[in-house]
């Protein structure tokens, strides 16, 4: 298999020898007999690195390699791996990624999936999620030949066919710097005729490498002493076959310390791996702080997939998490006699020894009961340890202390947790070397005995009752009864807010008391406030009269309710301390409190409205008189608009009249508007001449009123009738049957209707006129 690299039109000549670097080992790749698994070109494992902008294969492999399955049913847009080759690159800028690949035959069909290997690897590509980056499987009819992510859509995923809105072509693919891409170019055709691959589309492009990889990560260091492990992740991958152990060296306290450096994924045949792990022989010794450098003594040592060298670094790791030690001095001891002594002593050597007693050395001879500390601290940590030194056999000694009050509630302890090898025994028969005592008193002894000797013991313990007083804090009682207080207690004090110390006291009136009792064991202060209710007056108030529409609240509520437990019962059936009064009647309220009964009545009545009224406005004729009566049938103050102030008034002409009548609840008035006769008259023409000379040519009647349910009928001297019209503003024009009417004398009468002084007034009137000729 062979394939050949294209540097573009205009692409210089003359490249560097780590580009120069980057194509031999290309063309290893694809020349290397495959030896088991061995990856290929066509694994991701085996990936071409990319180091120019354009790849040309001139013939394209089948079959996957000898890594099959490397993606998943369904995870891309490719069902599986079909004659693929696989190209690999990291991103030294940020910028939009694009690329174009073109069959040598056009009708060849390519699909191809970009995959994210940022933070996974090649083995770990089937089985991560969203790492697929960009993916385009169309083709058949005119989507075979040129594709890949171009921009020339918008969209990063293109399923198979060419139908559906599938495109071959891609939107461009943004990266940063830093990020490692995987291209699977899977040549589903099978056609040997290969391809063209441009990496030259892409903007702000940083894919053809020429910096140095770098130390992006101190994934693992030693924290503790006997730690040796280091694991660096670079900010790109990293060529297995250029990883040298030389290139690696540490220096700190202890040592010296050798560096050994593998890699994972190069032991699984990687071509290139992101991460390395160093192995510190010995493991560190000590805490404090250790260099390590990383220095590449040949050319060949630590490139990157371009054949770029990682410059010397230099890094501090801190051992700082100190060891826990475990000095471990053994069980707790026990002497067995006064006298006696024991040796103690740790394991650990070569470290410093400080003991609770400010001892130093490895070991402490003890002959004393006690509680004894050892810490222990060398180069790599600090532990401690202790144990208890016991005396089997003392003297024992009793002490029940003094006589003692026991309180209500309150347990003591007589005696103790007992010593070993000591017999005990209470003047009640009970052999325990301790008891717990409470909610009574008595005399106790105890004598405690072991083969050394006894001792005995005693104390009296007097038991003081709690305080048993009942009081309430609010009393009440009607005049004249009395409240007896008793506060008698054994062993109590009495202190009264008026300086009595009585224990009983008689209350008789009105006021605070305040009593502190005071025992041994406790102290409580009473506080009593005495009421005593005195004898009630009801009243509902005077008997009252109501406006029309008002209402009246009779309230009974009394201002010391909780005290007096008031119950009301009106008449009416309410039970409530208020009630609201709308109608006449008599109210009548019966009280009944913790003390007495008491009963009380009111009546309500209510005062009439009064409606003056001077009747409708009207027309007084000379020598009328009319009468105005606005007489109440309630008691009522009356002015009129001449000051007047009767309740009844004649008035004889025309004018504006007006009263206010006043009770004692309200105020209503009227008025009146009284006009003078109107008369309507009628005019007649004597006489018109009906010339057409546009004056006099017509005879009607005119008035100045208007009139209604008008007729007008004209006649001649002997009866016959000639004109009739029920319109006033129209009137005869001297035709008789379309034929001037002789000159004479003429007979009219005319029907009306006219509205008088608010009135109507209907008429008729005759007469008669001439007509000239």
């Amino acid at each position: 298999m062979q394939y050949s690299i294209s540097f573009g039109t205009g692409w210089p000549q003359r490249i560097g020898r780590q580009r120069f670097l980057c194509l031999l080992v290309s063309s290893l790749l694809l020349t290397l007999p495959l030896r088991g698994q061995q990856p290929t070109i066509q694994d991701c494992l085996g990936a071409i690195p990319v180091c120019v902008p354009v790849y040309q294969e001139s013939q394209s492999p089948s079959g996957v390699g000898n890594y099959n399955q490397e993606i998943g049913p369904g995870q891309t847009c490719n069902f599986n791996e079909t004659n693929s080759i696989w190209y690999i690159f990291t991103a030294s800028q940020s910028g939009q990624l694009g690329f174009l690949i073109t069959p040598n035959d056009l009708n060849d069909d390519y699909d191809w999936v970009l995959f994210d290997l940022t933070n996974v690897s090649c083995q770990n590509i089937r089985n991560s999620n969203n790492v697929v980056v960009s993916c385009n499987a169309a083709g058949g009819g005119t989507c075979n030949g040129l594709t890949g992510a171009t921009g020339g859509s918008n969209s990063n995923n293109h399923g198979a066919g060419c139908s559906g809105g599938n495109s071959a072509f891609n939107a461009l693919v943004p990266m940063q710097a830093g990020q490692t891409f995987a291209l699977l170019v899977n040549n589903w055709t099978g056609s040997p005729n290969g391809f063209t691959i441009n990496f030259g589309l892409s903007t702000g492009l940083g894919i053809f490498d020429q910096q140095p990889p770098r130390v992006d990560n101190v994934v693992v260091q030693p924290r503790r002493c006997g730690e040796n492990a280091v694991r660096l992740r670079f900010t790109e991958n990293i060529r297995c076959n250029s990883l040298s152990s030389s290139a690696f060296s540490l220096t700190g306290p202890g040592g010296p310390y050798t560096v050994t450096a593998s890699s994972t994924a190069c032991q699984q045949l990687a071509a290139a791996t992101r991460e390395i792990n160093l192995t510190i022989s010995p493991p560190v010794q000590q805490l404090g702080n250790y260099t390590l450098t990383i220095n590449p003594l040949q050319a060949s040592h630590l490139l990157d997939q371009c054949g770029n060298q990682l410059a010397d670094t230099s890094l501090v790791l801190v051992v700082n998490q100190p060891l826990p030690l475990q000095p471990d001095l053994g069980p707790d001891l026990n002497l067995n006699c006064p006298g006696d002594s024991v040796v103690l002593s740790t394991p650990i050597t070569d470290a410093q020894y400080l003991w609770s007693d400010g001892s130093t050395g490895r070991q402490l001879v003890v002959s004393s009961p006690g509680v004894y500390r050892l810490t222990v601290t060398n180069a790599c940590g600090q532990g401690v340890d202790s144990l208890t030194v016991s005396r089997l056999f003392d003297l024992p000694t009793v002490d029940l202390g003094p006589d003692q009050q026991l309180c209500p509630g309150q347990t003591i302890l007589l005696g103790g947790s007992g010593q070993q090898g000591v017999n005990y025994l209470w003047n009640d028969g009970s052999t325990t070397p301790g008891r717990s005592l409470s909610g009574s008193g008595g005399l106790f002894s105890l004598t405690a005995s072991n083969v050394c000797g006894s001792d005995s013991d005693s104390l009296l313990v007097t038991y003081i009752p709690p305080i048993d007083v009942n009081l309430p804090t609010d009393w009440t009682g009607c005049a004249g009864e009395e409240l007896l207080l008793d506060l008698s207690h054994p062993f109590g004090q009495y202190n009264w807010s008026d300086g009595s110390q009585l224990p009983q006291r008689l209350v008789t009136s009105d006021g605070s008391y305040r009593v502190t009792l005071t025992t041994p064991c406790e102290q409580q202060t009473f506080d009593l406030q005495a009421t005593f209710l005195q004898p009630l007056q009801l009243s509902l108030g005077n008997d009252t009269t109501l406006c029309t529409g008002d209402s009246l609240l009779l309230d009974a509520s009394l201002a010391d309710s909780d005290r007096y437990q008031p119950v009301y019962d009106w008449q009416h059936g309410e039970q409530t301390a208020r009630i609201v009064v709308r109608e006449p009647g008599l109210y009548t309220l019966q009280l009944r409190t913790r003390c007495q009964e008491l009963t009380d009545s009111i009546r309500i009545d209510y005062l009439d409205r009064v409606y003056p009224s001077l009747g409708r406005d009207t027309f007084l004729c000379a020598g009328e008189r009319l009468l105005l009566d606005v007489s109440s049938p309630v008691e009522a103050d009356y002015i009129w608009e001449d000051g007047s102030r009767a309740a009844k008034r004649t008035i004889e002409g025309p004018g504006s009249y007006w009263v206010q009548v006043f009770t004692a609840c309200e105020s209503q008035g009227d008025s009146l508007l009284v006009s003078p006769c109107e008369r309507c008259d009628v005019y007649r023409p004597t006489a018109f001449s009906p010339n057409s000379d546009g004056v006099n040519d017509q005879w009607r009647p005119y008035s100045d009123c208007q009139l209604g349910d008008y007729r007008l009928k004209v006649f001649d001297r002997w009866g016959g009738l000639l004109y009739v019209s029920e319109e006033a503003d129209k009137g005869w024009d001297g035709k008789r049957q379309g034929e001037d009417a002789p000159a004479g004398v003429y007979v009219f009468v005319l029907d009306y209707t006219v509205v008088e002084n608010g009135r109507s007034r209907t008429a008729t009137a005759t007469g008669s006129f001439q007509l000239l000729r």
